[in-house]
């Protein structure tokens, strides 16, 4: 449900269309709520049926015509109330693979399971890089009052992803004094 609540605070910002939604997604919540293009537009057509968006077409002349959306009234105080609302998932279930795989490590090689932490842990430095991107993005981009609370999303993501890597390293170490 908080895509749902994630596009209304993108829309309070600018009317965007679906693409540019999933673009903002990108560039600054993804670490938060990553999203498909498919479940933006699945969103914004229930947001639409509830009128707490609308939308309207702006005609280009070289390319299509796009479907651009806008936040109404009530979308507005819809999404003000679920920011007032205590979250209902404080402690939210993380489906961990790699956790899983873990837990029934003993199955398999003290090898392999170095191998997939090792991996496990490139690909999360790779995210650590490119967080690095964003916070620089918050930082040098126009935003004024938005900044400091973009930011504090972003540290929780970098802390929540390095603690990982160093439980992932830890898990390394005693594999190799095994």
């Amino acid at each position: 449900m908080s895509i749902y609540y994630a596009i209304l605070g993108m829309l309070t910002h600018k009317d965007m269309t679906g693409y540019e939604i999933k673009t903002a997604f990108d560039s600054t919540i993804k670490c938060l709520w990553p999203s498909h293009l498919s479940q933006i537009y699945r969103e914004l057509g229930k947001l639409e049926s509830k009128e707490s968006v609308s939308s309207y077409i702006e005609q280009q002349d070289i390319r299509p015509d796009k479907k651009v959306y806008s936040i109404t009234e009530s979308g507005k105080e819809e999404f003000l109330e679920w920011l007032h609302s205590t979250p209902k998932n404080k402690n939210t279930v993380i489906k961990d693979e790699v956790g899983l795989r873990m837990f029934f490590g003993n199955q398999v090689s003290g090898r392999e399971l170095k191998f997939q932490l090792q991996s496990f842990i490139k690909d999360k430095r790779e995210t650590l890089t490119y967080l690095d991107s964003v916070v620089k993005n918050i930082e040098d981009g126009p935003f004024t009052d938005e900044k400091m609370y973009w930011l504090f999303s972003v540290r929780k993501s970098i802390k929540t992803i390095s603690a990982e890597v160093e439980w992932a390293e830890e898990c390394i170490h005693e594999l190799e004094h095994m």
